[in-house]
């Protein structure tokens, strides 16, 4: 009963408040910027829709991966961003206003995206029959009811009580931070066997997958010639993955905890990886990477 209630209640409950904090920072100038900057929101939207689960696929390809494994690396691999990209591009002073732009268009897009990428890997790696048992307009569903309304309300929230919505959005961020950590944790603890055994090799995988979604967001972004800030949030954007709603859509809506393991633990190591890009993007040397200072901001 207590897996059941954790599962079932506490964790979409926890991305329906953290949707609606993602409301309190929007307005609708912020989806306005796809016709506004459509080259530089193409590309990030892109790079997270198309590309991740690409790369998540060579990734499991090329490393083999067993099959349960290479399922999770696809189900976070089809879920971008997540609610601290907005947080770490503000602090490594990227363009802010495009990291939320693409946290927003992209909680629409995925409601989507997600359910389709998910069904196909499950077929790839598990077989037709793990593929069956999945509908993927109840899973379309079950993902837009934890993520648009929260948002909508969120937005209207911010437009209605301004003052509320901005003390609100400073708590509900913290708490984000907060319920993504214990999350993760519970996981991990739960699953402390398993991951005691395979340490080594997860490791190796989430540090690997979140420098190599990023290097991906980063070259392609610096071989289309984008401001250098822009290049900075689109490497974080792709980097980092919505590792919440991944545990969400296998515990919550698939009911295989086994895919939720990894993402428990990526979520802990991108936090780590994180706050080493915060620490160094906030300091004299972040300022000399972009070139504040010394260089034009769009060199």
């Amino acid at each position: 009963m207590e897996a059941s209630i954790f599962n079932k209640i506490i964790l979409p409950l926890g991305i329906v408040i953290i949707m609606y904090g993602l409301g309190l920072s929007l307005t609708v100038a912020d989806f306005r910027r796809v016709w506004t900057n459509p080259k530089v929101m193409s590309i990030g939207i892109s790079l997270q829709i198309i590309g991740l689960p690409i790369l998540g696929f060579v990734f499991c390809y090329v490393l083999r991966l067993d099959p349960v494994m290479a399922m999770s690396v696809m189900l976070l691999s089809s879920s971008p961003g997540g609610a601290i990209t907005n947080l770490v591009s503000f602090v490594c002073k990227g363009e802010a206003a495009l990291s939320v732009s693409l946290t927003a268009v992209n909680s629409f897009l995925t409601v989507v995206t997600i359910p389709i990428v998910v069904t196909l890997s499950l077929g790839h790696f598990l077989g037709a029959e793990a593929a069956a048992e999945v509908r993927v307009w109840k899973l379309s569903m079950g993902i837009l009811a934890i993520t648009i309304p929260p948002i909508i309300l969120g937005m209207l929230t911010k437009q209605k009580l301004p003052d509320f919505a901005e003390k609100s959005e400073k708590w509900v961020r913290k708490g984000t931070i907060a319920f993504l950590a214990t999350i993760a944790t519970v996981v991990c603890i739960r699953e402390r066997t398993l991951i005691t055994e395979h340490y080594d090799e997860m490791t190796l995988l989430a540090v690997g997958l979140c420098l190599l979604s990023g290097a991906m967001g980063m070259a392609v972004a610096s071989v289309l010639r984008l401001k250098r800030r822009q290049v900075l949030t689109l490497s974080i954007e792709v980097g980092l993955h919505n590792s919440a709603m991944a545990i969400v859509i296998a515990m919550s809506f698939l009911d295989m905890t086994e895919l939720s393991i990894f993402s428990a633990f990526y979520l802990l190591v991108e936090y780590i990886i994180s706050g080493i890009l915060m620490g160094v993007m906030s300091s004299p040397v972040g300022d000399r990477i972009l070139g504040i200072g010394a260089l034009p901001e769009n060199r």
